[in-house]
């Protein structure tokens, strides 16, 4: 499962093609569908949320397994980020996960100077026979540097139109304990229907690596060219099948 919402998330930007774009207080919703061979079932829904406060934007994700998959695999994971508005810099990152009987907590603080991130990460690990475990760690960085949910916002201000096809990018991604590289390429503008609506998307394929080595499975999204810039579609392959994303419905905030 953790493959499911790392499919919601991992979408990333360009520095230096950002659109005067102030994001929207809204609640984004999507339905996440499991896919192999004849198996075509969903797993799990997802919401999106960001509200905005002064300088700062609060985003959240909420992510849940659907009754059958509860039985298979129970998931209730929920992410946070708090962001700068000027420019969806992360400040705090946090992330809960209840997965399968197990419990895990992760605090990501960043601090910067110049072109120099750091990330002050506490970790807390609960199992099924409840044995604890709590670490604390500090990463580093040079360059524009996100967490796993503060990417997906940063995407939204980035003017894709101004991107050569076959354009790649590069971040880094703080998790709990490690440092990830995220390579992004944009593959340039696709028709994409879902259900009965078509849409003109930008399409992302995108890849992390840990040391110099894979660290997650390739995945593509794709993001309506449109003003709202919503993500529509994320898939990415897993070790039996894929997983597939698709964007359900909006709903602007009070």
């Amino acid at each position: 499962m953790r493959h499911i919402y790392l499919t919601l998330l991992l979408i990333a930007a360009v520095a230096g093609q950002m659109l005067a774009y102030d994001l929207p207080d809204e609640d984004l919703h999507y339905s996440i569908l499991y896919k192999w061979g004849l198996i075509n079932k969903q797993a799990a829904t997802a919401v999106l949320s960001l509200r905005s406060d002064g300088q700062h934007y609060h985003a959240k994700l909420a992510a849940k397994t659907v009754p059958w998959a509860d039985k298979v695999f129970r998931v209730r994971d929920t992410l946070e980020s708090t962001m700068l508005r000027q420019g969806c810099l992360p400040q705090i990152y946090k992330k809960n996960t209840h997965e399968g009987g197990t419990y895990n907590r992760d605090i990501v603080r960043y601090s910067r100077n110049g072109d120099e991130v750091s990330g002050y990460a506490s970790r807390y690990r609960r199992k099924k026979n409840g044995q604890v475990s709590e670490s604390d760690t500090v990463l580093h960085a040079i360059g524009m540097t996100v967490d796993m949910l503060s990417v997906f916002y940063y995407l939204r201000t980035i003017d894709f139109a101004d991107m050569a096809v076959g354009s790649e990018i590069h971040l880094n991604v703080f998790s709990g304990k490690k440092v990830e590289k995220l390579r992004v390429r944009y593959d340039g503008i696709e028709t994409i229907k879902i259900e009965k609506k078509a849409w003109q998307a930008y399409h992302l394929s995108f890849a992390f690596t840990h040391n110099g080595e894979q660290s997650s499975d390739s995945m593509s999204t794709w993001i309506s060219a449109d003003d709202n810039r919503i993500p529509i579609k994320l898939e990415g392959i897993l070790a039996l099948g894929k997983v597939h994303a698709y964007f359900t419905g909006a709903q602007n905030a009070e």
